[in-house]
C-alpha cells in the first residue's frame, strides 16, 4: 500500500508493516495519522524520488487532468 507519507506491505499474517517513509514525512507524522501502532521494518527506509519517466507516466497517463498531483 502506498499513501503519501510512506510505503507499506503486507506480511504473511496479513499484518500491515511501514517499509519506507517519504522524504519530508516522520514516524511521528505516520503515527499521528494511524488508529494504531505500526509495525515498522529495521532499518526504515526513505522512499526514492520517481524517476523522470515514473513522472511523465503519472502526469501523462495517469493523471492527465492533474486531479491528484496538483
Amino acid at each position: 500500500m502506498v499513501t503519501d507519507l510512506g510505503i507499506y506491505h503486507f506480511d504473511d499474517s496479513g499484518e500491515m508493516r511501514l517499509d519506507s517513509i517519504h522524504p519530508g514525512a516522520t514516524l511521528e507524522q505516520i503515527r499521528d495519522t494511524m488508529g494504531w501502532e505500526p509495525r515498522v521494518a529495521e532499518p526504515l527506509a526513505t522512499t526514492p524520488a520517481p524517476t523522470g519517466e515514473e513522472l511523465r507516466l503519472i502526469r501523462e497517463q495517469l493523471d492527465p487532468e492533474g486531479a491528484y498531483t496538483k
